[in-house]
């Protein structure tokens, strides 16, 4: 595929910040893409750009984009590393360099006149699925708790669809025992539209084991430990712990509450305390995030330690589509249960769905609320197109097999 044109903008995320969008126009067609930014960002992921100089190399760039033929994805990614050499994309940034690479997705994607999920499929031999929906509903780190995150994600799961449904009434319920419990809540929401409460971690978990039970849902926390770590030590507060206490800490939570799910209990460097988890929390996910941020090195070496059993895929932490893929194909045949997740500065780009179910990911952690809808409103879509196909495939077998028997019996 050769490409007529292609061009960079700047653009808003959710946290009203600019980020760089690329926009592509083929024989085909034109489609356009946008990079997320990440508000934890672990020093193992790719380098994030200024805006404005990523534009500024984007236009030093682009020139090579116009003048070569590429034949899939991996053509694309392959040539964004060798215009890049660092690990990291820190002479373009992994900002542009995955609004590039996601960019390119949709066009191949368009060319083939297919959906990008799949177009996945057919380029990474991936074998897709609805992933379950794992939500953020209240967020943390209000000077009562300790953790960024507390989330819902469905005990059984019918569909994406009952299951989301399912969720978003157990998100706004919660809202209004919130503001029965809690004298400044005003219905206030954080960065990714999760209620902001000043109530302590305890009494958010026994308000989430209430409202599990009610709707059979599951409690996830995600710790965001490298964010608390300095030092040598966690810092909560006043109060600094060490890692023992802090496995300690964590161990007691999830002994006190029904919490099935735990995302970087420790820092990103702590691999003694994650192998340790995995082995006494069995069969809770024990995830990493800033752990692995999408490195295919660090996750083989994770599994000679048996550190997670679950992975968050991040597209933009490693700066290309086709990396984030091998990594999710690694994970999962290493029986990781794999969870691909959006950002905190998100966009008005549906893509991360597509790849999530392109990927046959396990999870989609997509938020609930506000502009994070985009993307979970585009899983539905894809799961009712997923279930006409499946539908009219068992029709026209069954049309098949009679006919066959007919002709059998004359």
């Amino acid at each position: 595929m050769k490409i007529l044109k292609i061009e960079a903008r700047k653009v808003l995320n959710s946290k009203a910040q600019p980020t760089i969008e690329i926009e592509i126009r083929t024989e085909k067609g034109t489609v356009k893409s946008s990079a997320p930014m990440g508000t934890s960002i672990g020093k193992y992921e790719a380098y994030q750009m200024k805006t404005d100089d990523a534009i500024r190399k984007f236009n030093v760039i682009k020139r090579l984009f116009i003048s070569e033929y590429f034949k899939g994805q991996k053509d694309v990614d392959i040539f964004l590393r060798k215009v890049d050499k660092t690990i990291h994309f820190r002479e373009i940034g992994g900002n542009l360099a995955i609004a590039i690479s996601s960019a390119f997705l949709k066009a191949f994607s368009l060319e083939k006149n297919m959906e990008i999920w799949k177009y996945i499929e057919k380029e990474f031999g991936t074998i897709p699925k609805i992933p379950q929906p794992l939500c953020n509903i209240v967020g943390g780190w209000n000077g009562k708790n300790q953790f960024q995150e507390f989330l819902f994600l469905p005990t059984h799961q019918k569909s994406f669809t009952k299951s989301l449904f399912k969720i978003s009434e157990a998100y706004n319920e919660i809202s209004h025992i919130l503001n029965e419990n809690d004298s400044n809540f005003n219905y206030g929401k954080n960065i990714e539209s999760a209620w902001v409460t000043s109530l302590n971690y305890k009494k958010i978990l026994e308000i989430m084991k209430s409202i599990s039970e009610k709707y059979m849902l599951k409690i996830g926390l995600d710790v965001a430990a490298s964010q608390l770590y300095k030092n040598g030590y966690y810092n909560y507060g006043d109060e600094k712990i060490n890692s023992h206490d802090q496995l300690s800490f964590i161990e007691n939570v999830i002994k006190d509450f029904p919490i099935t799910y735990i995302e970087d209990p420790f820092h990103e460097d702590d691999w003694l305390s994650f192998s340790t988890a995995v082995s006494r929390w069995r069969p809770k996910m024990v995830c990493g995030d800033d752990f692995y941020a999408t490195r295919i090195n660090r996750l083989l070496s994770s599994v000679e330690k048996k550190a997670t059993n679950a992975v968050i895929v991040k597209p933009n932490q490693v700066g290309t589509i086709s990396d984030s893929i091998e990594f999710c194909k690694e994970a999962s045949k290493h029986n990781q249960t794999t969870i691909l997740s959006h950002r905190s500065g998100e966009t008005d780009d549906n893509i991360e769905a597509h790849i999530a179910v392109g990927l046959g990911c396990d999870y989609a952690k997509f938020g609930i609320s506000g502009e994070r809808i985009v993307r979970l409103n585009e899983i539905i879509r894809i799961e009712e197109e997923m279930n006409n196909f499946d539908s009219k495939s068992e029709k026209i077998h069954t049309m098949s097999k009679n006919l066959k028997e007919k002709i059998n019996r004359i």
